[in-house]
């Protein structure tokens, strides 16, 4: 085998909080490579609905926890970064800066809007019936708005790859030794290679516990949170927002075109639904899902529209209860910080994390590192919708 490259840091995973992380490195002028081992954002990433929640979702119960208050600051500081105010994100496409919050009828609705009009710095605000989007007709229960930014997450991965394209390797961790002052790593790319880094990052969602166990690290514990996410292709309004029902998100929906026609909508749904539909077989859960979405849209019949889902994964530190985590997560041991940011708002706050966490602030003037040219490198990921598997609904 060839000499080890020598670098600063390796980042394990190819997704929004991997190259976040390699952005900030290289910032920090260090010398920081990726290894991604299938494509960038594949998994958690490319599952995501694009929300910069700005945590009115996470305080539907009452109370404003640390989940809901630490996104609502994140929210902001990425309205910066996708104006160019600070990160120089603003080649990201934002497909809406505003999202419609909505309830069902009933007194569990009601209560549960309380949460959403907590002082959070980003507020939802009453929609007069008046200037009710038609899609949101016949929804007997108070509508809002809130100043909530999606954005689409493989034009995100695209805009944080496309400065570091040579940084980015696609291939297979199959061995980590750990020493005294750094952490030799073997990778099987297009070629074997070994890498030598005085710190190794894991950032690859439920390929963490992999790396962890080859690195023989063992108080990191993981826990997996099913979904299964649902997706609705036709002639559709383009809707953003949150049915909710008490302290639930009942769904919540995204949407984008897909393909030349303007009329050719996706809908992306996730919410309680997703939650709910991990135990049921595709045509159990279709069904399931369209009950759901017509109860909270009733003005739309899906007239000629299509169906499809697929499950994701959602790795996580593990929590006593195994609901979902609080804050973004960083934990640092011996050479080996692993990464999970638990929300895609969240994940440049992990990577200022981290990089806090290892004491990296001033720029170190490193002379540039790059893969070997002849080594393979991992392209973007698929939306979940250009191969999914789509039935008519009837």
């Amino acid at each position: 085998m060839s000499e080890p490259i020598n670098i600063d840091a390796l980042i394990v995973g190819g997704g929004c909080a991997g190259l976040f992380a390699l952005r900030a490195m290289r910032a920090a002028g260090m010398s920081a490579l990726l290894v991604e081992n299938n494509s960038l954002g594949f998994g958690q990433t490319t599952a995501s609905q694009g929300i910069l929640h700005a945590g009115v979702k996470y305080s539907l119960g009452g109370l404003a926890g640390d989940d809901a208050k630490e996104a609502s600051e994140a929210a902001l500081e990425w309205v910066d970064m996708l104006d160019a105010t600070k990160g120089n994100l603003n080649n990201v496409r934002v497909l809406t800066r505003e999202c419609y919050l909505w309830r069902t009828s009933g007194v569990r609705g009601a209560a549960g809007m309380l949460g959403a009009k907590l002082a959070l710095r980003t507020r939802p605000e009453a929609l007069d019936d008046a200037l009710r989007p038609a899609w949101l007709a016949g929804v007997s229960g108070e509508v809002l708005t809130l100043g909530e930014t999606v954005i689409d997450p493989i034009s995100l991965l695209s805009e944080l790859a496309k400065p570091h394209a040579r940084c980015l390797l696609q291939g297979c961790v199959t061995n980590v030794r750990q020493n005294k002052n750094n952490v030799d790593i073997e990778i099987e790319s297009s070629r074997r290679v070994c890498v030598r880094a005085r710190h190794l990052i894991l950032s690859a969602g439920v390929g963490n516990q992999d790396i962890l166990g080859l690195a023989n690290i063992a108080d990191t514990p993981m826990q997996r949170r099913p979904l299964r996410q649902a997706m609705i292709r036709g002639a559709l309004p383009m809707v953003f927002g949150h049915c909710i029902d008490g302290a639930k998100t009942r769904i919540t929906v995204t949407s984008d075109c897909v393909g030349d026609v303007a009329s050719d909508v996706v809908w992306h749904v996730g919410g309680q639904i997703a939650e709910d539909g991990t135990a049921m077989s595709e045509s159990e859960f279709a069904v399931y899902a369209m009950t759901e979405i017509k109860k909270c849209v009733p003005a739309l019949a899906f007239k000629g529209c299509e169906f499809s889902s697929y499950p994701v994964i959602r790795a996580e530190p593990r929590t006593g209860d195994g609901r979902r985590p609080p804050k973004a997560f960083t934990s640092t041991c011996a050479n080996v910080t692993t990464m999970w940011p638990v929300k895609l708002v969240l994940a440049p706050m992990a990577a200022a994390a981290m990089m806090k966490q290892l004491s990296i602030t001033a720029p170190a003037a490193r002379e540039p590192l790059h893969w070997p040219a002849d080594l393979a490198r991992p392209v973007l990921a698929a939306r979940p919708w250009d191969t999914a598997q789509w039935n008519p609904i009837a």
